[in-house]
């Protein structure tokens, strides 16, 4: 009997995992992959690769991929376009309007598509 209750007293190595939870400053360090489109002179460029770092445990602002062009691409490169990400919609998808303080939905599982479209400046004519 004493042998049974030794063996059960036993503890496997799964059951003696401590859950623990991921600090705040794990979360600030974490990055995300961002495909971006450019759309000048209304033609749609090749797709480009980021990866952009989180501000916040929201979810991926619009702020934080134009703080990161900026970096990459120049300051000032990211306020010449109108930012939009890529949604499904029913069988397809839609191009959503985005503004700086917007929380960008990921277009599939953890995959963030963004299309920046060239500002025009309007002339009076």
């Amino acid at each position: 009997m004493e042998g049974r209750m030794k063996k059960y007293r036993q503890v496997s190595p799964e059951r003696a995992k401590v859950w623990t939870e991921k600090s705040p400053k794990y979360q600030q360090n974490r990055k995300v992959p961002v495909v971006y489109y450019l759309c000048r002179n209304r033609q749609l460029e090749h797709p480009h690769f980021i990866e952009v770092p989180l501000s916040s445990s929201d979810g991926l602002h619009l702020r934080d991929v134009i703080n990161r062009l900026n970096v990459l691409r120049g300051r000032g490169m990211a306020s010449i376009y109108s930012w939009s990400c890529k949604r499904s919609y029913k069988n397809g998808f839609v191009w959503h309007d985005l503004c700086e303080d917007d929380v960008i939905l990921p277009a599939h599982g953890n995959e963030y598509v963004l299309k920046g479209s060239e500002l025009f400046e309007e002339s009076n004519s």
